[in-house]
């Protein structure tokens, strides 16, 4: 569930990381962690 979210949100803000982050209320840091995590770019 994590994964697709963020995979959605990236998509939203067509790979803008710190609007995903925002929109999923993380931190960049976090965020980042997450993608390296998952194997996403």
């Amino acid at each position: 569930v994590e994964k697709f979210l963020i995979q959605q949100a990236l998509k939203r803000f067509d790979g803008n990381r710190r609007k995903a982050s925002e929109s999923l209320g993380v931190s960049e840091r976090t965020l980042y962690r997450k993608l390296d995590q998952y194997g996403l770019d």
